[in-house]
């Protein structure tokens, strides 16, 4: 057993299990040459189940909380039994079976010398020293007291034994009694009921279906609020200084669950509770994660969709996260993310119309295939990742994991894929329930085998690289990415002397051929004019950016199409950046001496139109009006 390293110091031991998860676990050494020497991990879920998990915590804020746990296990491994668990958790003596057991405790895990049974018990008693802000940060009630206002157990904090985030052998039937001082309001971000009783708050949660770790979010300033909308649940954790109501995320709420369940079934069913937590010990302005049943926004929410910049729906992607988040395995976050992605997407088309979906898959696309975040970082995943490659919760599911969602939407249509859907999202108590029991259900659904259609979007690096030419009367289309071969039901759009027409082409090999003597002479041949697919574009035109700032010294331009920042060239007052661009919808930024536009600053600025010279953002449509020798810039 390798413990990772300690981290920060901090006194919970912050993330620091999780950060090293991918370190501290079990290792098989063999003896070569007369040496031992490590030659594989073995992962520490392998033949391990946690069944149950019973949790008792006293939560005392600025001080600690004291946890017991009781787990109910099956240990089928030689290797005893081990889970993470936060590095700052002491541990009294733990017991199996209700006797004394030897355990090894450190660098994120805790390991336990368990024969191989099934049935086991064990409880564990620890204490975790709590972890709060700066007073400065805290407290905005008239509290004069030095307990901190608001504070958590977050689930990253692995405050309870867990295996990791894509096991399918924790999921486990979960119930939580927690106890606070009745001054403060408590989610245990499960379907939960309270009560107070002598000045202390008591609250009881339960999974309705499994699950594995959980928060413990408390705040003394939060007004708690509960309504049904329609079978479901919906409570509210808000101090009074939030920007949005309670009424507006209702709403909000169910329009996404009317949406969503006529098609998809109910989210793990039945599973009918749904909690917004405002979460001021987190930084950030949106809602950023979902936890368990609890969609947890940071200290400044600002915005629940944005149809113009982005487009987004931030809120409406961490209630999406519902129907598919006990997804297992390798490519669990293409699962998660992906499919919050893709439901985004509908949610903007339901609102916003089909436009603003569409320049939603645009973003995507650019965002995937090249550009900078604000820092000047590169963020472009073709030829550096894939989505099986990336098994924690990388960037590579939101983007490539949704268009093959799209796609894949596109290809079998709406009653195939929410049938598919359905059985996939009513079986996520099955235990594994990851990327091959989404390939199954998809075949099922459509009748055939997709794994040929959906592998070589998770294993591959590359995207299709699709082109097509016409060579006398003969239509030759092809794909030369460095990748395996795609399955592709792709559309050709022929330019005519008398106007466009189009050709089906089911491309399956690296290069097929269509007779199109029928259409006459053809001046330009372009493949998927309607963006269905994620591929590489060949068509485009070459952009000019300008910016006048006549007292600048270092001008330089940012957006979702160039690898790095690009330097502009002074032109009297102007500043000017050339560069070709495929066709596509992109988003751009000026950084002067330095400095960019904050998000409200770029909001208000894509409103009021990007015509305008002295703009600091915009958006840039780039029509297909010429061959592009790059295809894309960089």
């Amino acid at each position: 057993v390798i413990g990772g390293g300690e981290g920060s110091g901090l006194s919970t031991g912050g993330d620091e299990a999780n950060r090293v998860r991918r370190l501290s676990g079990f290792y098989q050494a063999d003896r070569i040459n007369g040496h031992w020497l490590i030659t594989r991990q073995i992962p520490i879920d392998t033949q391990n189940v946690i069944r149950t998990q019973r949790v008792h915590v006293a939560l005392a804020p600025g001080k600690e909380s004291h946890i017991v746990d009781t787990l109910t296990v099956d240990v089928g491994s030689s290797h005893g039994f081990a889970v993470r668990l936060n590095t700052a958790a002491r541990l009294s003596p733990v017991t199996l079976n209700g006797r004394p057991a030897t355990f090894t405790q450190g660098g994120g895990l805790l390991w336990i010398n368990i024969p191989t049974q099934k049935g086991a018990r064990i409880a564990l008693n620890y204490v975790i020293a709590d972890e709060h802000e700066p007073r400065a940060k805290t407290d905005t009630t008239t509290v004069t007291d030095s307990a901190p206002a608001f504070g958590a157990l977050n689930n990253t904090d692995a405050w309870l034994p867990f295996y990791g985030y894509d096991s399918g052998n924790a999921f486990a039937d979960i119930t939580v009694t927690a106890t606070i001082p009745a001054e403060y309001r408590l989610t245990t971000t499960l379907p939960q009921s309270e009560t107070v009783l002598d000045g202390v708050r008591t609250v009881h949660g339960r999974s309705v279906h499994p699950q594995f770790i959980v928060g413990l979010i408390y705040d003394r300033d939060w007004r708690v609020v509960s309504t049904n909308i329609g079978a479901l649940r919906f409570e509210s954790f808000l101090t009074p200084a939030f920007r949005f109501s309670h009424d507006t995320l209702a709403t909000l709420i169910g329009r996404a669950y009317r949406l969503l369940t006529p098609r998809f079934g109910e989210p793990q069913r039945p599973s009918r509770y749904l909690a917004v937590v405002e979460h001021r010990a987190l930084t950030g302005a949106g809602f950023t994660v979902r936890m368990n049943n609890a969609v947890i926004s940071g200290d400044k929410a600002i915005i629940l969709d944005e149809p113009t910049l982005g487009p987004s729906s931030t809120f409406a992607h961490e209630v999406s996260h519902g129907w598919t988040m006990n997804s297992t395995g390798a490519a669990a976050n293409f699962l998660h993310e992906g499919w919050a992605t893709f439901a985004e997407s509908l949610i903007l088309r339901d609102t916003y119309g089909a436009a603003t979906e569409r320049a939603f898959w645009e973003k995507l696309r650019s965002s995937y295939v090249g550009g900078v975040d604000r820092g000047g970082v590169a963020r472009g995943f073709e030829g550096r990742q894939s989505i099986l490659g990336d098994p924690d919760n990388g960037r590579i599911h939101y983007f490539k994991g949704s268009w093959l969602l799209h796609s894949l939407n596109l290809v079998l249509g709406d009653s195939v894929f929410d049938r598919a859907m359905r059985e996939f999202i009513s079986n996520q108590s099955r235990g594994s329930n990851g990327y091959r029991e989404f390939i199954a259900d998809m075949s099922h659904a459509a009748g055939h085998d997709m794994t040929g259609f959906i592998m070589p979007w998770l294993a591959e690096k590359y995207i299709p690289d699709v082109d097509a030419r016409v060579d006398g009367t003969r239509l030759i289309v092809t794909q030369a990415q460095q990748a395996a071969l795609f399955d592709l039901p792709l559309d050709v759009e022929l330019v005519t002397a008398t106007g466009t027409v189009r050709r089906a082409v089911h491309l399956t090999t690296r290069a097929d051929t269509i007779d199109i003597a029928s259409v006459g002479a053809v001046s330009e041949a372009r493949v998927d004019p309607d963006h269905h697919f994620l591929l590489r574009r060949h068509w485009g035109e070459v952009v000019r950016f300008e910016l006048r700032a006549p007292t600048a010294t270092k001008v330089e331009l940012l957006g979702s199409f160039t690898g790095k920042p690009a330097a502009a060239t002074r032109v009297g007052d102007m500043w000017v950046v050339e560069m070709p661009l495929t066709e596509g919808r992109y988003l751009w930024q000026w950084r002067v001496d330095g400095k960019s536009a904050t998000d409200e600053e770029a909001l208000a600025a894509v409103k009021a139109g990007d015509a305008d010279p002295g703009a600091s953002v915009g958006v840039r449509t780039v029509r297909a009006l010429q061959r592009l020798t790059d295809a894309d810039a960089r």
